[in-house]
């Protein structure tokens, strides 16, 4: 019950930026991301400190939680790096094979689901500790619009092209 509520409250929340996204040109989506970026420079506790604009008493609530989703984080990119650079070492060496290509891509999805089982953790975690509703899914809306721009950063995407 609780991941498909989840779910259904980011679900709703994407609706708006896919329909933002998909009808603007493509210098918004850049202007986007660099603002991002700037908002981003000072520091991600800042940032998030800037964006939900927390009492004192929300502050103990969520300090904790994020903490502990930072480390969490930094767990699940070490196994993405890990995970990445292994199979590059098969690809340069000349032994992938079809079935590396599938373990990558199985490696691939269950760190995206461990990923969202922490964003669902931390979120009841916030809620649990007596965060308003509001600054609680802006966190997760946070998270999830920087942890696109991780990816979008990485560089290792293919490249796009623009009809």
């Amino acid at each position: 019950m609780t991941r498909s509520l989840i779910f259904l409250l980011v679900a709703s929340l994407a609706l708006p930026v896919l329909a933002q996204t998909s009808n603007a040109p493509q210098g918004d989506a850049v202007a986007r991301v660099n603002a991002l970026k700037a908002a981003v420079a000072p520091g991600k506790q800042i940032f998030m400190a800037r964006q939900l604009q927390l009492s004192n008493e929300e502050d103990a609530a969520f300090w904790p939680a994020y903490d502990a989703h930072q480390a969490e984080l930094a767990s699940l990119e070490e196994r993405r790096e890990r995970l990445l650079a292994r199979f590059q070492e098969r690809v340069a060496a000349g032994s992938a094979d079809a079935g590396d290509v599938e373990d990558l891509a199985e490696e691939m999805l269950a760190l995206e689901a461990d990923e969202a089982d922490q964003l669902e953790s931390t979120f009841a975690r916030l809620v649990r500790a007596g965060l308003a509703m509001e600054k609680a899914v802006r966190y997760i809306e946070l998270e999830k619009d920087l942890r696109a721009l991780r990816h979008f950063q990485r560089g290792d995407d293919a490249a796009y092209v623009f009809n």
